[in-house]
């Protein structure tokens, strides 16, 4: 099945984002600004020869409300549960995070990893806000940790729990409050060699639940051993208390391979998810994004150009939509909000067809996680 969209908004403009440009997008920010807030965010690029990097607050719409220039290219974005501000985390392996407003998108002070770890794009904050928990390496210990800092004290570091896995990148919270989980896509990288990864033909994925108030492992889930290549990246909470994922082929070996899945903690192994051969040829082994409205999981595939749908209960294969260049991905009011690398925000629904929309801002290159505020 496929998932049609139609085309509602015209172009904002063409070309490569220069001061005028960026001056017009400033004045829209501060004219729709004035009276609301943003309703999702997203890292991007700068369209042309010389991109700069930043955070964006998006309406409703899909109009940029804000612009916030960080100090290079940004990953995922976590709100505060609690005041208007959110975090925006370096891309791995990231020497930053930092705070932003998101009243009028102004920046906070930056906060610089410790000089032994490097962050890996993704945090989440405690249900009260007070703690700010930040995936990381421990690079002299090729381990997983999860650093904590005082979000009502500058985000001054308090110390860090283990992941009890290799390679962490995405941790939420889960319902309780109490519990982290951890997908560990189980590759160990460097500072001294970038994004290069080092241990793929041991690398270990899994997905672990961590009590945040002591680092005591939970639960700690494998996939199989014939998808051991498979790495965990990407997770979303169901309603059902499963965690959805969607995992990345690190060392591709030929064959077709499932990319989805979920499991519940204290439960049985992993539950991957069936798909159409010719979707799993298209999706060319990599998930880049996941979100789940707590019943349906979306997930993406900017290298493979879609956008696809599970039912989270049952593992039905509900559907896809062709989104080329498309990653960052949230839970919507209906159905999803999916953007992409090409300057695409666009609207999905499993339910609803007629529902989809998009909308280009072909200043932007919209970067891999969509978060709803």
């Amino acid at each position: 099945m496929t998932l049609n969209r139609r085309n509602i908004m015209g172009l904002l403009g063409g070309g490569a984002l220069g001061s005028g440009l960026l001056d017009a997008f400033s004045g829209l920010a501060r004219a729709l600004g004035a009276g609301g807030k943003p309703v999702y965010l997203n890292a991007y690029a700068t369209a042309g020869a010389a991109s700069n990097f930043g955070v964006a607050g998006l309406g409703e719409s899909g109009a940029v409300l804000f612009t916030t220039p960080t100090p290079g290219r940004a990953h995922a974005i976590e709100p505060h549960p609690t005041r208007a501000e959110a975090i925006a985390f370096a891309r791995r392996p990231g020497r930053w995070f930092m705070p932003l407003s998101l009243t009028d998108g102004a920046p906070g002070a930056v906060v610089k990893a410790p000089d032994d770890r490097r962050f890996t794009g993704h945090g989440v904050f405690s249900a009260d806000g007070a703690l700010l928990y930040v995936a990381e390496d421990d690079v002299p210990n090729e381990v997983g940790a999860i650093g904590v800092y005082d979000a009502n004290d500058g985000y001054r570091r308090l110390g860090a729990l283990p992941t009890h896995g290799l390679g962490p990148h995405e941790l939420l919270l889960m319902a309780d409050g109490a519990v982290l989980a951890v997908a560990n896509g189980g590759v160990i990288t460097h500072p001294d060699t970038g994004r290069a990864k080092l241990n793929l033909d041991e690398m270990d994925s899994s997905l672990t639940y961590v009590e945040a108030a002591t680092g005591r492992l939970v639960d700690k889930a494998r996939l199989p051993h014939e998808h051991s290549n498979l790495g965990m990246r990407h997770i979303a909470r169901l309603d059902d208390g499963a965690i959805a994922f969607g995992v990345q082929d690190e060392r591709p070996n030929g064959e077709l391979q499932p990319l989805t899945g979920t499991h519940r903690p204290g439960g049985p192994a992993p539950r991957l998810l069936d798909a159409p051969e010719d979707l799993l040829i298209t999706l060319d082994g990599y998930i880049g994004s996941v979100a789940s409205d707590g019943k349906v999981l979306a997930a993406s595939s900017p290298k493979g150009g879609l956008i696809a749908l599970w039912d989270g209960a049952s593992g039905a294969w509900l559907g896809s939509t062709k989104l080329p260049d498309g990653c960052g991905l949230a839970a919507g009011r209906e159905g999803f909000v999916a953007t992409s690398g090409l300057g695409v925000i666009e609207t999905l629904s499993a339910r609803d067809a007629a529902a989809a929309a998009e909308r280009r801002t072909p200043a932007y290159r919209w970067d891999n996680h969509l978060t709803r505020v």
